[in-house]
């Protein structure tokens, strides 16, 4: 008999969570042992931008109601008004009930052997529902996260009946600060799916002339949502040194978000119009960053920053901060890529220079890459998943 897993999300937008969450869903689906339910909570279509990218045998259930999604996302844009900001608290609080008996509702009257909160939403809605295999996943550094929500975590973790976590350091973090749910960590790499990014590196069918043209220059790289956590005006003000030192490499940067305006006006401010770009969000980055002379990330915390294996992938040298957590085990302790202490603008723009300017370091960092990135196939975490199962 096969095994009835439901996977909850949030959403399916752009972001590293849900690419992960897609890269399980490709492998899990050929499992001809599990029957998979994606359960996702917001639903606007066009925003689920990875829905197209679930895989066909595996159902998805939307928790909201689309007209109420998009009701909730108009009033969002204009809460400076006092009157509408009211007014959007209470649609808010409706749409969050109905989420909550609906969810409660479909996994009572639906048995599923494991239910995986993949980013430990659901279990505030499921508290007080006997007999539930819960699993909880946890995608970025615990001591990151603000004081409030280290305190709800504990509450969470509470209820899970395993945690997962995705590196070696969030273990570590899970046993200093909740030593009462210590036991549950399980550590799973988030694994990559190896076959479709070598197949995207090449496939430039969607991009345009200006991206063709783009591909054909000197560039560095960085990919991530722009939010103010990924540092990215402070990567302008590296690259603005760099280039003072001679370095002719431009600026890509790919992503979007709420911090794009203040990235913009560092942009301005340090005269760069002509050598930093913002190009959005892109669903297939790789040729980017195949193309790119090296992938730079300036994150002040992550978990495990899988887009570092996705430019290792690509046999791009990736050089970051060393932010708890992640960085320094995907890159072997600086082995395997420019490891740099945190916050140190004039390391991070010396390793660079030194990585452009010497071959032989690029070779053994690329062979170290080699090494490293075969710890995230999906073959190196299948048995350690299905233990949870």
């Amino acid at each position: 008999m096969k095994k009835k897993i439901a996977i909850y999300s949030g959403q399916l937008y752009m972001g590293g969570i849900e690419r992960v969450l897609i890269n399980y869903l490709e492998k899990l689906s050929k499992e001809p042992e599990l029957d998979i339910t994606l359960i996702i909570k917001e639903n606007i279509p066009e925003k689920n931008v990875f829905a197209s990218e679930v895989p066909k045998n595996i159902k998805i259930e939307y928790i909201k109601d689309e007209a109420l999604c998009r009701k909730t996302e108009e009033l969002s844009k204009n809460k400076k008004n006092p009157l509408i900001r009211g007014w959007y608290q209470v649609v808010l609080y409706y749409a969050r009930r109905k989420g909550r008996e609906w969810l409660r509702s479909y996994l009572t009257k639906n048995y599923f052997d494991a239910i995986i909160d993949f980013d430990t939403g659901a279990v505030e809605y499921l508290r007080g529902i006997d007999n539930l295999n819960l699993i909880g996943w946890t995608h970025f550094s615990l001591k990151g996260l603000r004081k409030k929500r280290q305190i709800r975590a504990k509450g969470k973790f509470r209820d899970y009946k395993h945690i997962v976590v995705i590196c070696d350091d969030m273990k570590k973090e899970l046993e200093e600060m909740y030593p009462e749910s210590a036991i549950k960590g399980v550590r799973i790499y988030n694994p990559m799916n190896f076959e479709e990014i070598y197949r995207k590196i090449n496939d430039v069918s969607c991009l345009s002339e200006k991206d063709l043209k783009i591909l054909k220059d000197e560039f560095f790289i960085a990919v991530s949502r722009l939010v103010p956590g990924k540092n990215r005006a402070e990567l302008v003000e590296i690259y603005a040194n760099l280039k003072a030192k001679g370095v002719k490499e431009k600026l890509y940067i790919l992503g979007d978000g709420p911090d794009r305006i203040n990235i913009e006006n560092k942009i301005k401010e340090l005269n760069l119009e002509k050598d930093v770009f913002l190009l959005g969000e892109r669903k297939n980055p790789f040729p980017f960053m195949k193309a790119a002379k090296m992938f730079l990330h300036t994150s002040m915390g992550e978990g495990l920053p899988t887009v570092f294996i996705e430019a290792m992938l690509c046999d791009t040298i990736v050089v970051a901060y060393d932010c708890p957590t992640g960085p320094r085990e995907i890159l072997s302790d600086g082995k395997a890529g420019g490891l740099i202490t945190l916050g140190n603008k004039l390391e991070f723009e010396n390793k660079v220079i030194k990585i452009l300017e010497d071959e032989d370091l690029q070779n053994s960092i690329k062979i170290e890459m080699k090494k490293k990135i075969n710890e995230f196939s999906y073959e190196a975490v299948r048995e350690s998943l299905f233990k949870l199962f």
